[in-house]
């Protein structure tokens, strides 16, 4: 985890979850990074992007996982995510 990193933490279908997510350098024309490298429990989960709204994934992980960490980076741009519910 480096300076720019967001720490996460939520619970998805039962299984807690904790780890960080670290934004690229380029952004996109929202002023948003380009992707996020995130690890999960200590395992690398994978590069997330957005593609026309929908979080992707360039790891095979399950796309609901996916979409969950995804509402979770939404949060990280003016909330904080550590008051969010389970997701």
């Amino acid at each position: 985890m480096n300076d720019n990193s967001v720490e996460i933490t939520f619970t998805h279908e039962g299984t807690s979850y904790n780890g960080w997510a670290t934004p690229s350098d380029k952004l996109n024309e929202d002023g948003e990074p380009k992707s996020w490298r995130v690890v999960l429990n200590k395992v690398f989960f994978g590069n997330l992007s957005k593609n026309n709204d929908k979080w992707v994934n360039n790891e095979e992980r399950p796309e609901a996982l996916t979409e969950a960490v995804g509402r979770y980076l939404n949060t990280v741009n003016g909330n904080n995510p550590s008051e969010l519910p389970d997701i």
